[in-house]
């Protein structure tokens, strides 16, 4: 088998495992059956172990390439996954909150860092009901900084992250395509397909953090590919301060500096030191009881204390080996399972290397191995490993093509993908939205606290049952604007009136009266109030009235206002904040 048929066989192979991988969503979605966790993990584990084995490396082959008549078809169905998605995505995003802890830790141990206080620490947010402390290196969050500063929902750079390699398998399906290998092509394609289509990533989309560091991952199969062992050690430094899991894959590369070019490993280690050091020293000086306490020992007492009681009851089940040895009420065996699996495969890797054998998808067994032993049974954890071994594919693809895996190749396709998902967002939230009672909405704006919509003469409206609403107001921009309530109060002018609070995103904007009838409240909302993307208003209240209970009518309800229109209008101050 030549390399070239080996390659685009990889491809192919890592195609139908990212289908394993998401077997257990395919399957409740298109048989309406679970599938067997044990079964998903035996046959993931042994395509991955196929993967890597039979992974070979010789001369290269492949001619350089140019776009030509045969590339239009990859790159038109390529651009079509990749916009399919970010389209998906983008109105998801603007339409849903944060669904886990882990954007909204960010979130807030960003704000916390740029108002001059330690990120790693114990906080509460606004839209939380817990205490959470970060439990991520800075190589993880402050990426985020910048949609922080630039008041970017913080999953718009999750779906740059999501989209990065799925992009450059595109360009590897383009590249094959004009090299007259239509079987590779459609390989390639058939790989961002699976990615972007059939994983569960749209679930991610909402939550995922991990996606900021994704885009490194091609460099470092590159630099690796080339041997460039200084560069990818920066890489690897960077990629282990920002998730811990990364550690796993630390040995092997210092096995393969070692064993093929003995001279520059003390330079290679000296800069992997250097740059988690750089990283994390200042915060250790700050405060190293915070650190030690969020990085190392939060996220694995919560796991203990609140995950692996529920992954004891039979029924739910995960991909790896710890969910079964915690339902079997093995859990002391835990650690030494995966302490015996690592050396195992360090071992395997110091022979294969030795023989020849690529690092890179050592490196990604290695961490396969520590995600299935790992006492985080999580599965976004093997994402990682499923895209590192599709850029080890996508380095050998341009290993002929070198100028097209520069730094400037990879800051143009990732300013690239900014720029369509910011369009994305356009296309599918106004600067200024408008919202009425009586329109149909799939993604229902008035989320919670509402009743059905009524209609009142010419006028359509719904009542807030309760003290306490909310109303999602997806927006393009950040700039200061204003929300203009078209409101009537339950009271009239023989009682008190209402009292109404408004607050956006946490953001205390208002604390007014409402008199009787209907009346415009427009309320001021500053810039550091909104977010592009998702907003969400909530609306409290001093009181409510029952018609059945005042003798008005024979409603039972609760009552605290009628809400017709929710709209959002450029300031009467202008943008200055």
């Amino acid at each position: 088998m030549s390399r070239i048929g080996g390659r685009s066989i990889r491809t192919a192979a890592l195609a139908v495992t990212v289908l394993v991988f998401a077997w257990p969503e395919l399957s409740v979605a298109t048989r309406g059956v679970a599938a067997s966790y044990a079964r998903v993990t035996a046959v993931f584990t042994l395509l991955i172990l196929g993967i890597v084995v039979s992974w070979s490396r010789g001369d290269d082959e492949s001619r350089d390439w140019r776009l030509s008549w045969r590339t239009s078809i990859p790159a038109v169905v390529a651009a079509a996954i990749v916009l399919i998605a970010t389209c998906r995505w983008t109105r998801l995003i603007a339409w849903q909150p944060y669904s886990a802890d882990m954007l909204i830790v960010i979130r807030e141990a960003t704000r916390r860092f740029l108002g001059g206080h330690t990120p790693y620490a114990i906080y509460r947010s606004y839209d939380t009901t817990w205490e959470m402390a970060m439990p991520y290196g800075p190589g993880l969050w402050i990426p985020f900084i910048v949609p922080q500063l630039l008041r970017l929902d913080f999953r718009i750079v999750t779906i740059a992250g999501e989209l990065f390699v799925p992009l450059w398998c595109g360009v590897a399906a383009i590249a094959e395509g004009s090299r007259g290998r239509l079987a590779a092509s459609a390989s390639w394609l058939a790989v961002p397909a699976a990615l972007l289509l059939a994983l569960d990533v749209q679930g991610f989309t909402v939550s995922g953090h991990t996606p900021v560091y994704w885009p490194l991952l091609l460099p470092l199969a590159v630099t690796l590919q080339r041997r460039q062992w200084t560069a990818a050690a920066c890489l690897l430094g960077i990629l282990v301060v920002a998730r811990t899991t990364m550690v796993a894959m630390v040995p092997v590369f210092v096995m393969a500096v070692w064993i093929t070019d003995r001279r520059r490993a003390p330079a290679a280690l000296a800069v992997l030191t250097i740059t988690v050091a750089v990283a994390l020293l200042p915060f250790i000086a700050w405060d190293a009881r915070a650190i030690w306490e969020s990085m190392v020992l939060s996220y694995p007492r919560v796991m203990k204390a609140a995950v692996w009681p529920v992954l004891a009851r039979p029924g739910l089940e995960t991909i790896g080996v710890t969910e079964w040895l915690i339902e079997h009420h093995r859990e002391s065996l835990v650690v030494p399972v995966q302490i015996a699996t690592m050396v195992a495969v360090y071992v395997a890797a110091w022979v294969a290397i030795g023989r020849g054998r690529l690092p890179l998808v050592w490196m990604a067994l290695a961490l396969f191995a520590f995600s299935m032993t790992t006492l985080y049974t999580v599965h976004y954890l093997y994402y990682d490993v499923l895209l590192l071994l599709v850029c080890a594919v996508l380095a050998e693809t341009f290993e002929s093509s070198p100028r097209y895996t520069t730094a400037t190749a990879w800051t143009v396709s990732l300013a690239a993908l900014a720029l369509v998902i910011l369009v994305a967002v356009r296309t599918v939230a106004s600067p200024f939205p408008h919202i009425a009672a009586g329109e149909i909405w799939a993604e229902r704006p008035f989320r919670s606290g509402f009743a059905a919509s009524e209609r009142d003469g010419s006028r359509d409206f719904s009542w807030i049952v309760g003290r306490d609403a909310r109303i999602i107001l997806p927006r393009s921009s950040a700039t200061r604007a204003d929300i203009v309530l078209t409101v009537q109060s339950p009271f009239d002018d023989r009682q008190p009136p209402q009292r109404m609070s408004a607050i956006l995103n946490g953001t205390l904007l208002a604390d007014t009266t409402i008199p009787a009838g209907w009346r415009n409240i427009r309320v001021a909302a500053p810039r550091w109030a909104w977010w592009v993307g998702f907003n969400e208003l909530q609306l409290v209240f001093s009181s409510t009235l029952s018609p059945r209970a005042a003798g008005s009518g024979d409603d039972p309800r609760p009552l605290a206002l009628r809400v017709s229109r929710v709209d959002v209008v450029r300031s009467e101050a202008g943008d200055q904040q």
